[in-house]
Order: structure tokens, then sequence, then C-alpha cells
């Protein structure tokens, strides 16, 4: 009966000891209090973390680029304060030619280089192709992965495929979706979930690259999406890494294809 009170008491001092562990919290670089930390919307927390020492726990956030830690505009009071439009619009275009150019530097072919062979797996029947560019042909090659949203995005029917589908009667054009990562199984279960069955009608003409050596002599390997035209002549007519979804980035594409086919519709 001591043997078991003692180890009751341990595990209440242990429970105490636990308990008595300060939590800092800090927004950025600011530290704040409990209280304040709980009205800061989870929406407005990036970048959160956790992090356990021997005596110490810190939660700590950034803010999303929309918002700012206010603790000057009333002295001893910090606030939540959304930027005004116009800054907002010019961190925007910020960081969008950052990503742009971060993309544009992962591309390993410009416009004129002559077009790598490539090695591919028909989804349909799992026959394994060596030498997948064939001169004479022009090719959309389309690299997309299931976990890539802006991949899944732009090619939705409206997208990528309503461009292709323009040149659908013409023999020397191939339209032809890749998806890295996945085996032939892993596609079939994407396709069969409610979420990819949207995607099902690429089942039939997918090539998977799931060592990702295909999507590795255009780009970095991994950088998605990424979507390349190779003219007739075997040469790059187009390459770009980043979604295809407004309607300027979609003319660029066709019209890249109809260079590369020498096909006006």
């Amino acid at each position: 009966m001591k043997k078991l009170w003692g180890i009751l008491v341990g595990l209440a001092v242990a429970a105490v000891t636990v308990a008595e562990v300060p939590v800092h919290y800090y927004v950025g670089n600011t530290r704040v209090d409990n209280n304040f930390w709980l009205t800061v919307p989870d929406s407005l927390k990036s970048g959160r973390s956790h992090f356990e020492y021997d005596s110490l726990v810190v939660e700590s956030c950034e803010l999303v680029y929309t918002h700012y830690l206010d603790s000057v505009s009333e002295p001893g009071q910090m606030s939540i304060v959304r930027r005004p439009d116009s800054d907002i619009s010019i961190i925007e275009l910020s960081m969008g030619q950052a990503i742009s150019a971060s993309r544009a530097s992962a591309l390993r072919l410009s416009v004129g280089d002559d077009a790598p062979q490539i090695r591919l797996m028909k989804n349909i029947n799992g026959e394994v192709i060596d030498n997948v560019i064939v001169k004479g042909k022009c090719y959309l090659l389309s690299f997309w992965a299931t976990w890539c949203g802006n991949c899944l995005k732009e090619l939705q029917p409206e997208y990528i495929p309503s461009v292709a589908a323009d040149f659908e009667n013409n023999s020397d054009f191939i339209f032809l979706p890749v998806c890295i990562d996945s085996s032939r199984d892993e596609l079939a279960k994407f396709f069969s979930t409610s979420r990819g069955a949207r995607w099902k009608y690429l089942s039939q003409i997918t090539a998977l690259d799931i060592s990702r050596e295909a999507n590795a002599k255009f780009s970095s390997p991994g950088i998605m999406p990424v979507n390349v035209v190779i003219g007739t002549d075997g040469k790059v007519k187009y390459i770009h890494s980043g979604s295809i979804t407004d309607a300027a980035s979609l003319s660029r594409l066709r019209d890249a294809i109809a260079e590369g086919v020498a096909y006006y519709p």
C-alpha cells in the first residue's frame, strides 16, 4: 500500500512539474502573452513552430504577408492590422516576380535547344518506351503529380486540355501528360478516389516518370508543373514552369504548338 501511495505521490509531483513549465509565445520576434496568442486567427499564423526545452516551451509564428503586428500605435497595446491593399499588391507583385525568377532558374533548357530523348512507361499497359521523342511529331509534355494542386488545376478540361483539343485532328501532334513519382497502382488508386476521379480521363494518355529521370532533363526534379512543346524539328518551342490557366498563358501555349506543327487552325 505504501509503495502504491509513493507511486501516486510521484506521479502527482511529476504532473505539477510538467504543468509548471512556462510557455512563451512569439509573433515574429515579438513576445506576446497567452491571451493575445489565442486572439490571433489560425488563418493568419504562418510558419508556426513548437519547441520544447528542459524548462521552457516556445510557440511561435509569423503573420501572413497581408497582416502585421502593430505594437507602436498604442503604447502598451498590440494588435493585428491588415495592410493597405496598395501595399499588399506591391508585396504580391514582388513575391510573384521572385517565384517566376526561381522557376525560370530551375529550367534546364531554353527555346531553340534540341529536345533530349526520354524514357517513359505507358500507364495504360505498362509498356516502357526508351525513345519517346520522334522527329516529325510535335509534343506537348505536361509534367504533373497527384500531389501538385497547380498541376491538377491546369489539367482541368477548360485549360491545357482545351488547347490540346484544338490540334487533335492533326496527326503530327501528341499531347502527353507525364506523371512523376506515382506507380501504375498508385495512379489507379488516385483515379478511383472521389478527388482524383475528376482527372480519370488522363489515365488513357498519361505516361509515367516514376524516377523523375525524364523530368530532370527539362527542369530541377520535382519542380511542378512543367510544360514543354517540342516541334516536329525536335527543338524546344516552349518551356514553362508554373500554372497555365489564364487566357494570355493559354494563348502563348497555343501559339507554340501551332509553330511546332507548322499548322494554324
